[in-house]
Formats: C-alpha cells, structure tokens, sequence
C-alpha cells in the first residue's frame, strides 16, 4: 500500500511531528511504502538527530504550499491511503482511503476563515459585498490593515449593493511584496472573460466594466497572477506560490463611492455556504482520529462527527518501563515558556511551590524544563516574570536545555506537576486544557510520581492512587506533595505504578493499534 502522510509543521519536530513520524514508522513495519509530504524540503539526517529515529525507507516529498491545499487535493489520489496529521488544516482528499488525525478540533467556522470561502464585512452604505470563493490564503493582519495573499488564480463573487449601477471594478492590494521581486502579471476575469492586464506596480486597480452591474448582480472575477515565493527569490524559508496582497474588491459607480468602499470594510464573517465547504472537505476522510478521548469528546460537540482515539505513541516508553534510577528530592515540570492560550500555568506552580516552602518545606528542589522563542518580545518577557517570581527559593530554569538534560532530570526528579488548564472553565475554553499529555507520559516511564491537573487528557493517563494522583485547586497540589514528600512507601507505590502505566503508550502497542485501525 502507498501511503502518505501530510503535516504542515513537520520542520518544526516537536510532539505532533514524533507523532507524524510514528505513524510512518508503524506503516512501513508492515510493509508499506511511505512518503512524509510537506511544503518545505525535510532532511533526514536532521531529523534523525533530533528525533532520534531511523527513517531510511521513509521518502519526503516537498510540494508547494496553494491556496486551500489545492495541490495536495490534486496529488492525493496518488496514494491508497492518505493520513492528514496536520494541525488546523482540512482539505478535500481523493485517496481510496482517508483519514484525518485531530490533536484538538476548532469549530468548523474557524476552518472556513482558514481554508477562504469567505465573506467581506461592510457597513449596510459599503457599494458591493464581496465573497472569496478559493485560491487565497488565510486572512492576515497587521492590526491596522487586512489582506489575503492570492494564488495563482483567486476567484471572487462580487455582488452591488447600492441602486445606481456600477460601471468600474476596483481591486485594491497591500503594498507587501518584497522590493527584490517584480511586479507579477495579472489578468483580470470577469465572468470567464480576460477584461485587463497589468505587469507594473499598482495599489489601486480600476477596471472598466463592458456592461452596467445593477442593484443585487453578482459577477464572478478572477485574478490570474505569474506566482512567486520568498524561498525561489532566497528570501526566506516560506513557500507559498503567491500573487498579490488583496485588501478589496469593489463595483462602484462613482469616486465617492471608491473613496467610502475603502474604508467600510468591517472584518469577515464566515456564511453557511462557507461552513458547507469546511463540511464538505471533512466528509471526504473515511475515518477520523483523535488523540484522546477528551478531544474525541469535543470532535463529537463541534463537528457531530464520531471518531476513534488512538494514543500517541511516547518515545523511549518500553525502554523505561523496567528500568530504574536513584531519585533525589526533585519536583519537575515540563513545557514551553510561553504567554497565550495553551499556557503551561508555570506562575501558578511555582506561587503553590513557594507556599510549602514558606510552611517549612526544606530538602526539595523545584526544576522547570521548556523550551521559549528567545526573539519573540512576548515570549521572552513571560519566561523573565516566571523567573522574577522564583528569585530567592531553590528553583531552576532549564530554558531550550538539550534532550540528555531534559532526559537526567526524568530519570532522578522524584515528582512531577503539570496544570495546564488551572484557572479556566474547561467547558468554555477547551483548547487551554492538555489534550493528552506527552510530558506527563514520560515521567511516568521515568518513575516520576505525576501530580496532575483533573482536566483534559491528563484525568486519561494518570490512575488516581495507582499511578499518581489529580489535583483540582492549588492547596489539593500542595497537600498531595507534602503527604507524598513524607511518606516514601506511597511515592514508591506511585512510582511502579507510573511506570507500568507508562507501558500502555509504548510504540510497540501504538503500532499494533495502526495496524488494527487499517488492516
């Protein structure tokens, strides 16, 4: 059987691309020709390095990012079976089999405002309402400005709003190209008829039209453009073969109306037939996967799809699972130093850690283990107010630490706390839980005892009173670690418990679970 399987983000290597990577491993255990499809060349022997995995009768092929996915779509029934393991990305599949992996769903009109099918906000005044049907990107902004990259053809529904008819189309573009590239060619349609060529540098674009748009006609304008990307003029790593920055198009009669057309767009708003598309594309995969059944749960409420779980596999598990290792009196917690919705809650650990402390807590170190974007200002500022709110207890920082750190501090940390999801209502705001849990998984191999937040996959993972324990408010995360801190026999019952637990994650039983889902 040949398989692909498809992730976007496979040059970044973090979890969700171990992930990717074991599902290749487990179809070409079987026997199966495999191909990694991304949009940016891949080097094995980089991943090889950092993942720590063989891969050799694995081929990557590169394909050029488009709008909406078109090229995979096109290229897809190439293969018997294709696996979409790419967060945030649904695109119609032609494989003879299909099937989508879902680390956490997105409400399906989140996709639609990812995946096009679009439609532009205006004041009830605006001369026209635009619709973007396919062939551009995602919407982009500056916070001040609005725009969308088109492809190599975008297709447009523009339709009159006000009663005097229109007689010009205006199509308004960003001034975002790079200087170093020139001006692509673009060819104007309008209802399949090529109505103006432009090859110069332009922000506004008025085309005469060959007839009068009245009241409530709509005209279908396409944008033909030679496309280009910033990585063929060696001016980044970004692949996307783009034409020009849309800001607007527009049916207007007269200057007034241009000069109000251009600042009465107020957002984009998604349309039933937006979501029908998103629907549409999802149908087209034969099975869908979910990581967990915390994310099978929210499959089933946002898309009223049902769906099979399928752990991830965790690296070095059936290593680990019999092995053993002098621990010290070590509290560790694992994951990126980062501001935003899927915060690790790192303040809230280490305010419990400095109260047991402040109680008389002695003997008992407190390690923080994640990686932070050292060049993002935001990211950078949160990691110096975790370590501002540390100055003066014995806790450590290890920030981008290499994996035999990361590894040594799993091997001799006799705890570990994870709260992801601490402080927010996990029925309104379901992303800012752990959808499964990686990290915790791999203490456990490990021995560490888990001291977990009841919230997302983690209530999965960990056994309460077999193979760690749940915490639902700070003081029950203090109690647990105080009552584990004095009574060895517990924690070393916890300890064998994690790690058997552990086992049940194995590549090993990963791999038999692929086989049974596939045949």
């Amino acid at each position: 059987m040949r398989v692909g399987i498809y992730n976007r983000w496979l040059p970044t290597l973090g979890g969700g691309e171990r992930y990717t990577l074991d599902f290749a491993q487990a179809f070409i255990g079987a026997g199966h020709q495999v191909e990694l499809l991304a949009h940016q060349p891949l080097d094995l022997t980089t991943i090889r390095a950092r993942l720590a995995l063989e891969l050799e009768e694995i081929t990557l092929r590169s394909v050029p990012d488009s709008p909406g996915n078109e090229r995979l779509t096109a290229i897809s029934d190439e293969y018997d079976l294709l696996l979409n393991v790419s967060q945030g990305d649904l695109f119609p599949s032609r494989a003879r089999r299909r099937a989508v992996v879902v680390h956490f769903p997105a409400p399906l009109s989140a996709y639609a405002v990812q995946g096009v099918p679009l439609v532009t906000g205006r004041s009830r005044l605006a001369p026209s309402e635009t619709s973007w049907l396919g062939g551009v990107y995602p919407p982009e902004t500056d916070g001040a400005h609005h725009w969308t990259w088109s492809g190599r053809r975008a297709r447009i529904e523009v339709t009159r709003r006000l009663p005097l008819p229109a007689r010009t189309l205006v199509v308004r573009q960003a001034a975002l190209r790079p200087s170093a590239i020139p001006a692509p060619k673009v060819r104007a349609f309008v209802d399949g008829c090529c109505v103006a060529v432009r090859d110069d540098d332009w922000l506004t674009w008025r085309i005469p039209l060959p007839y009068a748009v009245r009241r409530g006609q709509t005209l279908l304008v396409e944008l033909e453009s030679e496309p280009w990307t910033l990585r063929s003029w060696s001016l980044g790593e970004d692949d996307r073969e783009r034409g020009v920055a849309l800001q607007s198009v527009d049916l207007v009669a007269a200057k007034i109306e241009e000069r109000f057309g251009a600042s009465a767009w107020s957002g984009l708003r998604t349309t039933p037939r937006s979501i029908a598309l998103v629907e549409d594309a999802l149908d087209s995969y034969h099975i869908v996967l979910a990581n967990s059944r915390f994310t099978q749960r929210w499959i089933e409420c946002r898309w009223h799809r049902p769906s099979t779980v399928l752990y991830p596999a965790v690296a070095g598990v059936s290593e680990a699972v019999n092995s053993w290792s002098l621990k010290y009196p070590i509290i560790l917690s694992v994951g990126r130093f980062f501001a935003g919705a899927h915060n690790k809650q790192h303040l809230a650990m280490v305010e419990a850690y400095k109260a047991m402390y402040e109680r008389g807590l002695r003997g008992w170190e407190y390690h923080l283990v994640g990686g932070c974007d050292l060049e993002q200002p935001e990211q950078r500022a949160y990691l110096e107010q975790v370590q501002a709110a540390a100055v003066g207890y014995p806790i450590k920082f290890h920030v981008n630490a290499p994996l035999d750190t990361v590894q040594g501090l799993y091997q001799t940390a006799s705890l570990f706390w994870h709260a992801t999801g601490y402080g927010t209502d996990e029925e309104l705001h379901p992303e800012r839980s752990e959808h499964f849990g990686i990290t915790t998984i791999e203490a456990m191999a490990a021995g560490c005892v888990p001291i977990v937040i009841a919230k997302g996959g983690q209530v999965e993972i960990v056994e309460p009173g077999v193979s760690g324990l749940h915490w639902e408010s700070l003081e029950e995360l203090q109690a647990h670690t105080e009552r584990l801190v004095a009574d060895t026999m517990l924690r070393e019952r916890l300890s064998t418990g994690a790690r058997v637990r552990s086992g049940d994650f194995a590549f090993k039983v990963f791999a038999e679970r692929v086989q049974r889902t596939f045949g």
